[in-house]
């Protein structure tokens, strides 16, 4: 029997065993892993890198600042809510499989959350130990109501 410890790294440093390294072959949004067998002898290490939009988070934030459209159909009421959205980021970046995981208890503002995600660019996709690899992933898409000022 195998077990996985997880290391994250931040800044290119690897924390392991209460030890800062430099990490020479992860880059910044990079996981190891060392895999240990039952004698607590190390037996292999992998890295792991999430999916990540082009540009990063800013840019993501940017985007969806951009693109998401508060439903008129809820406009008088001013109503708020965060759909959590899931979706597969495959080995070329596209996105698919599109879905509501968790409602804002809106309709409009879920099906407005779903087609924000499928508007997206490629994404950077996941990668094992350097290869491409499918992935799912979440992001919560808030809606907060605000009057536009008019001039």
């Amino acid at each position: 029997m195998s077990l996985f410890i997880g290391i994250l790294l931040f800044n290119g440093v690897c924390n392991a065993q209460n030890k800062t390294q430099p990490c020479k072959t992860c880059d910044q949004q990079e996981m190891a892993f060392e895999q240990y067998n039952s004698q607590r002898e190390m037996t292999g290490q992998s890295t792991l890198r999430l999916p990540e939009f082009s540009g990063g988070m800013d840019s993501l934030y940017l985007s969806m600042a951009e693109t998401l459209e508060y439903p008129d159909a809820l406009k008088s009421s001013k109503a708020e809510g965060t759909t959590l959205v899931q979706f597969t980021v495959g080995i070329d970046g596209e996105i698919s499989s599109v879905s509501v995981v968790r409602s804002s208890g809106y309709p409009e503002m879920d099906e407005e959350a779903v087609r924000l995600v499928e508007s997206f660019p490629n994404w950077k996709p996941a990668a094992k130990n350097g290869e491409a690899m499918a992935m799912k992933t979440q992001l919560p898409v808030r809606f907060v109501y605000y009057e536009e000022d008019e001039e």
